[in-house]
């Protein structure tokens, strides 16, 4: 793996641990910041990427959200709209450094950083392209659209049971992320990292399952003006490839999509699944960042 140095950026108050892996070009070079997904740390998956980016040419940045990793904030507060803006600090910090090509800022984003990226994107203009992969379009879809009316009357009335006890007392049930992200892909790859890297297992608010419902890409990805490029796995039961294609098919950007063949959610992380994604995104890289 490459080396990297490690900077502090403020978010809101709270400081986020970063990582730049410089690229192995003549200064100035083009930056590229990776967002993690559910529950994910810097010191999983991103260094590889991260790696192969700045051998590629790249200022590659990767970050702890708040509460997650070595960042500040409350332990496992996981909300989409305070990643999202621990996002736009992480951007706006990187056009300020003069060491960097500012007018060539690129998002990676993965599972839920891969939703998140598309709304940074739509919002901030320093963004010149953004890469999303294994993200899911509509979060209400993908947890309830197999559900019956009975189990999803259900599973709202529970949320709505906590939702009031929280406004009465402060208190919410926090849990391993496991019982949020309860499918065997995930299971397996979060027993084969935790024991390494304890900090994965940071318990979460239950509530955030509501927060994953609500959230919604789809509907903002129509505002995206920068070049796309959308990764799926065909085999992926975390975030299925049709709500890549869904995600895909909102952009009016210029736009690829790539699903690749065999695949689960976890094998873009490893293996040759990971080496066919990335030599897409070092392609597709090398046409608009």
């Amino acid at each position: 793996m490459s080396k990297f140095l490690c900077v502090s950026v403020n978010s809101n108050g709270e400081q986020l641990a970063v990582r730049i892996y410089p690229s192995t070009s003549p200064s100035p070079s083009p930056v590229l910041v990776l967002c993690h997904g559910f529950c994910g740390i810097q010191d999983i998956v991103l260094p590889q990427f991260a790696s192969a980016f700045a051998r590629a040419g790249y200022n590659a940045i990767t970050f702890d959200y708040r509460g997650f990793g070595e960042s500040g904030g409350v332990r496992g507060r996981l909300q989409p709209k305070m990643q999202i803006e621990d996002i736009h600090a992480v951007v706006n910090w990187a056009s300020q450094q003069p060491s960097f090509d500012t007018s060539r800022i690129g998002l990676w984003g993965t599972s839920l950083g891969g939703c998140h990226v598309i709304t940074v994107g739509a919002q901030n203009p320093l963004v010149k392209c953004i890469i999303s992969q294994t993200a899911f379009a509509d979060g209400e879809l993908l947890i309830t659209g197999a559900m019956s009316i009975e189990e999803k009357n259900k599973l709202f009335s529970t949320l709505n049971r906590m939702q009031e006890k929280k406004e009465k007392s402060g208190r919410e049930l926090s849990v391993p992320p496991l019982m949020v992200l309860d499918d065997e892909q995930s299971r397996i790859f979060f027993e084969m990292h935790h024991k390494v890297h304890p900090q994965l297992n940071t318990k979460i608010p239950f509530l955030t399952l509501q927060e994953i419902i609500n959230y919604k890409p789809v509907i903002i990805a129509p505002n995206v003006c920068q070049p796309v490029l959308i990764a799926a796995a065909e085999h992926d039961i975390v975030n299925p490839p049709d709500q890549a294609v869904r995600l895909y098919e909102a952009l009016c950007a210029e736009k690829t999509i790539i699903v690749l063949e065999g695949a689960g959610h976890y094998d873009m992380y490893e293996g040759n699944a990971y080496f066919k994604l990335l030599r897409h995104q070092i392609d597709w890289l090398a046409v608009y960042l």
